[in-house]
C-alpha cells in the first residue's frame, strides 16, 4: 500500500468516477484504474462497484475511506509543513520556455506558471526566450532556469531531464501527409523540413537528434518571417514536441506523431547555472524529484495536462516546441 494508491482511491470515492479522478490528479484513467485494482488485490476486498455511468463504493470501500481520508489529510499537512520549511527565504521563481512563438503560447506559459505556483506555494512566471538569450539572462540574474526541448551541454550549466516526449511533425491542413495517422521518415523524405538557426544550433534539439542519426532528410533554414509561408505554400514540415492535447501550434496547421519505428524519445530539460542556483530553483528541483518519487508521474505530462485543461476551459489551444 502506498500514498499514491490512497490519493487515487480518495479522489475516485469523492468524484464517483475514474475519469474525473484521473483528470483531477493529472494522470491517465489507466493509471487510476491500475492503482485501485492493485489496492483491492492487496486488501483482498472490492472497494468499488463498477457501473457504466461511474462507480460507487462497496460497504468495505466506505469503511476504508473513513480510515484513509484522515491519513491522506495528515500526510498532505506533513508534506506542506516540510515544503514550507524548504521555501523559507524563497520569493519567486522565474522560468523561460525556449521555443519559437506559437499560437496560444501566452496561455500555455500562464498555465505552467499557475500550475507551478499552486503546487509550490510561491509566485512563478514563465517567459518566452531563445536559448542563447535565456542563458545570458540567467547569468545576469534575470532568470532562474530554462525549460528546453532536448539536452544542452556546457561547462557552466546543469541540465536536468524532467521527462520525455514523442516527436511530432507540424504541417499545413492541406498537406498530403495529413492523410496519415502517423508519419515515417520515409514519408517525410520528399518534403523540406525547417531548421531554425536560433533554436536548432543552441542545444540537442529534435532536428539535431535526427541529424546525428544520419537520416536522409532535406533540411531547410527558415526564419520567423518565412516560417508560415514555408508550411502553407511550400509543403514544408517542422519537427515539434508531440503533445496533441495542447492543440494547434500554428494557424491552419496539423500535428502528426512520428511512427513508433522512427520515433526517438526527446527529453524535456531544466537548465540552470551550475554554481549559482537560486533558492527558488532548488525548491523546484526538490519538488519535481519528490513528485516523481511519490506519485510515479512524469512532470512533463502533468505540465502538459494542466496547460491543456486550462486551454480547453478558455476555448483556446497551444503547444510547446
Amino acid at each position: 500500500m502506498n500514498i499514491k494508491q490512497i490519493r487515487y482511491f480518495v479522489a475516485v470515492f469523492l468524484d464517483g468516477s475514474l475519469s474525473a479522478a484521473a483528470k483531477e490528479q493529472y494522470v491517465t484513467v489507466q493509471a487510476v484504474s491500475k492503482a485501485i485494482a492493485d489496492l483491492e488485490r492487496e486488501l483482498k476486498n472490492d472497494l468499488f462497484v463498477r457501473e457504466s455511468r461511474g462507480v460507487h463504493p462497496t460497504p468495505f470501500g466506505k469503511a476504508f475511506y473513513a480510515k484513509a481520508e484522515p491519513v491522506l489529510r495528515d500526510f498532505d499537512e506533513l508534506e506542506a509543513f516540510a515544503h514550507n520549511r524548504r521555501l523559507e527565504g524563497v520569493s519567486s521563481l522565474r522560468l523561460a520556455l525556449c521555443t519559437p512563438p506559437f499560437s496560444g503560447h501566452e496561455q500555455a506559459r500562464a498555465s505552467i506558471a499557475s500550475f507551478v505556483s499552486k503546487n509550490m506555494g510561491i509566485n512563478a512566471s514563465v517567459a518566452l526566450e531563445t536559448g542563447t538569450r535565456g542563458v545570458a539572462a540567467m547569468r545576469a540574474g534575470f532568470l532562474d532556469a530554462l525549460i528546453i526541448v532536448g539536452t544542452f551541454e556546457h561547462p557552466d550549466v546543469d541540465c536536468m531531464s524532467i521527462g520525455k516526449v514523442a516527436p511530432g511533425v507540424i504541417m499545413a491542413h492541406a498537406h498530403p501527409l495529413t492523410a496519415h495517422r502517423t508519419v515515417t521518415l520515409a514519408d517525410i523524405r520528399p518534403y523540406p523540413v525547417s531548421v531554425s538557426p536560433e533554436f536548432d544550433s543552441f542545444n540537442n534539439s529534435i532536428v539535431s537528434v535526427y541529424r546525428k542519426h544520419g537520416v536522409n532528410i532535406r533540411f531547410c533554414t527558415t526564419n520567423a518571417e518565412h516560417f508560415n509561408a514555408f508550411l502553407l505554400n511550400e509543403q514544408g514540415l517542422a519537427f515539434a514536441v508531440g503533445i496533441p492535447a495542447l492543440g494547434q501550434m500554428y494557424p491552419n496547421t496539423e500535428m502528426r506523431l512520428i511512427a513508433p519505428e522512427d520515433a526517438i524519445a526527446i527529453p524535456i530539460c531544466l537548465v540552470s547555472l551550475k554554481n549559482n542556483k537560486a533558492p527558488a530553483y532548488l525548491a523546484l528541483e526538490r519538488w519535481l524529484l519528490s513528485d516523481r518519487m511519490l506519485l510515479g508521474i512524469d512532470p512533463v505530462k502533468r505540465f502538459a495536462a494542466a496547460a491543456a485543461a486550462s486551454a480547453h476551459r478558455s476555448g483556446g489551444g497551444g503547444g510547446i516546441d
